[in-house]
């Protein structure tokens, strides 16, 4: 009986913490060098992570016993993959969408072209949304790009778990794992 109790209050609280939404935030600036940061926030703004653009040094990988190609022979690996992402991408929502940049190419005409192939789905996305869209065509001289670009997605993990059980109780996930499994067998050898 007290068993059941622990279960069922340990399951409880998974399900509260995976209810928790999780904001991914990204951060673009394009001025004389390319900016780029990545953040994580969850728990109701407790939890914080932040990932920027840093050069660290190279590690020293192992030697892993299969390669990258192996995977890709796992059959109807690429449509089991395609249909997870398909999946994780209904479940987010943009919270917050801001982008500002100034184009410009060589030829004015090319840039006009390029300006309004990308201000027609930016103009109908923009004004029935509080998304803010902002592209300046630059016909001065030479090419200029410049502007920053902010969007915070949010998703609910626990939206995620069919799909996950979805992937990972498929044949392909189970031939993926066993892969996995016999290259570290073979590693360790």
């Amino acid at each position: 009986m007290t068993g059941g109790i622990v279960a069922a209050i340990v399951v409880g609280i998974i399900i509260f913490l995976l209810s928790i939404p999780l904001d991914l935030s990204f951060h673009l600036r394009v001025r004389e060098r390319l900016e780029f940061r990545f953040s994580l926030t969850w728990f109701f703004s407790l939890v914080k992570k932040e990932f920027g653009r840093k050069r660290r040094a190279a590690k020293k990988r192992a030697q892993r016993s299969w390669a990258f190609t192996d995977f890709l022979r796992i059959r109807g690996l690429l449509p089991q993959i395609l249909r997870l992402l398909k999946d994780v991408v209904k479940r987010i929502r943009i919270k917050e969408l801001t982008i500002d940049f100034a184009i410009g190419l060589d030829d004015p005409a090319d840039t006009a072209l390029l300006v309004g192939s990308l201000w027609l789905p930016a103009f109908l996305l923009s004004p029935s949304s509080p998304y803010s869209i902002r592209l300046q065509p630059s016909f001065a001289d030479g090419t200029v790009f410049r502007g920053y670009a902010h969007v915070i997605l949010r998703l609910r993990p626990i939206h995620l778990v069919p799909a996950i059980a979805r992937f990972g109780c498929s044949r392909v996930a189970l031939r993926l794992l066993g892969l996995l499994i016999s290259g570290r067998w073979k590693r360790k050898r």
